[in-house]
């Protein structure tokens, strides 16, 4: 396994990863106040994940700040305590909208990416494995996007042991891959792919069809719609069979993940067009299923009620039942929803959980060793995080 591959597991390990119930669920709450740990960050934290930042084996936590046009970084010190890295916040270009993790260097140490909103650029952070970053020589890395960029992620997809970069390019209905150079750190300009009517918010990448090769995954906000490009590893990109699948309206971001527990990757998607000026239609959370080939079908029940500004969602095993769980945020009314799934692939329950002001990032990881998922949330209006424990 190549150094690339192995810190994209670690990264995958730690995150587990980043529709499913319909409004006749009853909602409830399990959790409490003392299950809360509030930590203050950036200006308007808007992205979280988790990843190892410092090589000690613990689960560390990374927070853009929109406002602040910078990332906060926090080393995990075990059994979810944390503390801001050395140096933290660090600049990471204009209005930070997305981050994506690799190590684009080769050293041996996770870096990160960001996609700048309102932007035409793509900004890199070198780690030095000790929870510090530096920009990268000649970041930030120009993109050709239209009108700027919105989402951003990373993988290998021409297999030359070099991570590569995708970002949206909604404005022609395109992405733009910057393939990984040695000498210049990103090939400028990148590549165009043609995707499905307005990609937006969010781009992700990951084997969809289980061939060795990665794959690009993009929700189509004005075509209702997720375009899954399955990669050939060298490069080159087509529309795997019957894409762009329909997932609901205004499909605003997503993540990927086995919820059904069947070794296929699957897809949570968000449909909020209240978070839009000029879209209707209905709110919720739509689940994929995937076959393992690159189709997917929506399970039944979908869309699933998620608030009122559907904002953000993750994947992971909250419960510790082997079975990964889903959370959304939702922007409207300071709540996420956890949807419990089970292995016939339907949710078993929903909890709606009341977090701070305006939540928007959601990141499902075990932060105390317990082997139970727990929940992260970017307050955006309080400018602080909400750790919230499972029990």
């Amino acid at each position: 396994m190549t150094k690339i591959f192995q810190l994209a597991f670690y990264v995958l390990t730690i995150l587990f990863s980043t529709c499913g119930q319909t409004n006749s669920l009853s909602s409830k709450n399990n959790f409490t106040s003392s299950d809360v740990i509030k930590i203050n960050v950036g200006k308007a934290p808007g992205s979280v994940e988790v990843a190892d930042f410092n090589n000690d084996k613990l689960p560390d936590l990374i927070v853009t700040n929109e406002k602040d046009s910078s990332v906060t970084i926090l080393l995990g010190k075990g059994k979810a305590q944390f503390e801001q890295a050395k140096g933290s916040p660090f600049p990471a270009g204009h209005a930070v909208n997305d981050v994506t993790i690799g190590d684009f260097n080769n050293d041996g140490n996770l870096d990160l990416a960001f996609a700048n909103h309102e932007r035409k650029y793509l900004t890199v952070l070198f780690g030095n494995g000790h929870g510090s970053f530096t920009a990268a020589p000649k970041s930030p890395f120009p993109v050709e996007v239209i009108p700027h960029t919105h989402g951003i992620a990373t993988g290998d997809f021409n297999n030359d042991g070099r991570l590569d970069l995708v970002t949206d390019s909604w404005g022609n209905d395109k992405i733009e891959i910057l393939f990984g150079d040695s000498i210049n750190g990103f090939k400028t300009p990148g590549t165009f792919f043609k995707v499905g009517k307005h990609p937006y918010q969010r781009i992700r990448v990951g084997d969809i069809n289980n061939d060795g090769n990665t794959d690009i995954i993009t929700t189509n906000l004005e075509g209702d719609n997720v375009t899954i490009l399955l990669g050939d590893g060298k490069g080159n990109f087509n529309d795997a069979t019957g894409s762009p699948f329909p997932c609901g309206n205004s499909p605003f971001g997503f993540a990927i993940g086995d919820v059904n527990a069947d070794g296929k990757p699957d897809l949570a998607i968000i449909n909020s067009p209240a978070s839009t000026t000029d879209r209707t239609g209905k709110n919720g959370l739509t689940v994929l299923i995937g076959d393992g080939t690159g189709k997917f079908t929506i399970m039944k029940g979908s869309p699933f009620e998620a608030g009122n500004i559907p904002n953000r969602v993750a994947i992971g095993d909250v419960n510790g039942d082997g079975v990964n769980d889903i959370v959304t945020s939702d922007n409207g009314n300071d709540k996420i929803y956890l949807f419990l799934m089970n292995k016939e692939g339907t949710v078993s329950s929903r909890s709606v959980i009341t977090v701070g002001n305006h939540p928007k990032g959601v990141a499902i990881a075990d932060l105390n060793g317990d082997g139970k998922g727990d929940i992260v949330v970017c307050n955006n209006a309080d400018n602080d995080i909400s750790i919230i424990m499972s029990k």
